[in-house]
């Protein structure tokens, strides 16, 4: 009996040994699951951050822009119901949604925003294509043009245009994107000039939902009490190596609380870090960052391009 009492003991532990080994395993599979691959380093994100101040806003005059105009705030969620009904829509309407783009746009106070809006490929053109549906109406959104034309009649009586304010209609949809256009593209198209200047940045439906899950994960792990999604405009630096990406630009998304915009676990704020030396190796780490970039920018058409006046149309051979 004692044998086999001993044997049971070993037998035990044996298997608790496992299954703690087990565990271990899958927490560490569960954590590198879970980390999504467009999440940057607070670095990055501190570079994206000051660039857009010294490449954009200066250059256009608005350099006096304060740190609380630059947070465009959504709760999170309102951005995860969004997601998941753009799923439902797209199974119930039979519509190839590829995701969802954040468009760029203006306020009546020339404060810069975004609006999200559903996403389809153009398979003519080679870019995702913003698309609303009103009035039964399916209604393309070609943020690829200079400037939109207004519908007769515009409700959002769908729900698919999603600004940090409520949902809106294509209209005022419309008016936000032609107000970006004539106050922050063309001014700086005529001092710098670009095969294209961006205005929207896509991503996919499960880019979306891994990045509400990883800050829902985060933020339960160190009890940082994440409440929402912060958009900032960012550039990217001035390099031939990133392409089409060099000096363009972009978004990138950061985890918010209630109070402020923080861009790591230790719930560092963004405005903070980027008066910091940015060279510093405990900010150049992705372990545990919270920002989000990487998305796709919206190129034009082939063949149109802005020329050295800033107009808009056929590119010179």
């Amino acid at each position: 009996m004692l044998t086999f009492a001993s044997l049971g003991i070993v037998c035990a532990t044996f298997f608790l040994s496992c299954e703690t080994n087990n565990q271990a395993a899958e927490e560490q599979l569960d954590s590198a699951i879970a980390t999504p691959a467009k999440i940057i380093s607070n670095a990055q994100a501190a570079t994206l951050f000051n660039n857009d101040q010294r490449t954009r806003l200066s250059q256009i005059g608005k350099a006096n822009t304060r740190f609380e105009d630059k947070v465009i705030h959504f709760d999170l969620t309102t951005l995860e119901n969004y997601i998941n009904r753009l799923e439902i829509l797209a199974t119930s309407k039979n519509i190839p949604i590829t995701g969802a783009s954040f468009v760029f746009g203006a306020d009546e106070k020339g404060q810069r925003t975004v609006f999200l809006m559903p996403a389809t490929r153009n398979a003519d053109l080679d870019y995702q294509e913003s698309f609303t549906i009103e009035n039964g109406q399916f209604l393309t959104f070609k943020h690829v043009d200079p400037s939109l034309q207004p519908q007769i009649q515009s409700q959002n009586d769908e729900n698919l245009i999603l600004s940090p304010n409520g949902y809106v209609s294509f209209n005022e949809a419309v008016t936000q994107f032609n107000n970006y256009q004539s106050q922050y593209i063309q001014p700086f198209a005529k001092k710098v000039t670009k095969d294209y200047y961006t205005k929207a940045v896509w991503y996919s439906l499960e880019e979306f939902k891994e990045y509400f899950s990883y800050l829902k994960k985060k933020s339960s792990q160190y009890n940082l009490a994440i409440t929402g999604v912060d958009v900032f405009f960012g550039v990217y630096d001035n390099d031939s190596s990133l392409e089409l990406k060099s000096n363009a630009q972009t978004l990138f998304l950061s985890a918010s609380t209630t109070q402020q915009t923080i861009v790591n676990t230790e719930g560092k704020p963004l405005q903070h870090l980027s008066k910091e030396d940015l060279l510093s190796k405990n900010y150049d780490s992705t372990d545990e960052s919270l920002t989000f970039n990487m998305g796709q920018l919206s190129p034009p058409p082939p063949h149109y391009c802005y020329d050295k006046n800033g107009e808009w149309g056929p590119c010179e051979d």
